[in-house]
């Protein structure tokens, strides 16, 4: 369990790009030899990926929301005047 932990902080740190030029090419004739680290070390990095466009869509959508709020409701009609006079809208 230990040094499956450990293993993954590195992989973390591999992909993070953080830590050292030696680590990270100690990392890299690792995954040559070890190609289990390799699979693990690519399906970390999907993961997060996915992460980030999961994230990437929630904002848009968040975005979306705010945007359709404040340029349809009465109540934000001064900024929506202030904001249309700088594009000229």
């Amino acid at each position: 369990m230990r040094t499956s932990l450990i293993e993954a902080e590195q992989i973390e740190k591999y992909i993070q790009q953080q830590g050292d030029i030696s680590e990270r090419l100690l990392m890299e004739a690792r995954m040559q030899v070890d190609h289990e680290l390799a699979e693990r070390m690519a399906f970390q990095k999907q993961t997060y990926q996915l992460i980030r466009e999961y994230g990437q869509r929630q904002l848009r959508r968040e975005i979306r929301q705010v945007r359709k709020k404040v340029f349809s409701d009465s109540a934000y009609k001064k900024f929506q005047t202030k904001v249309r006079s700088y594009f000229k809208i």
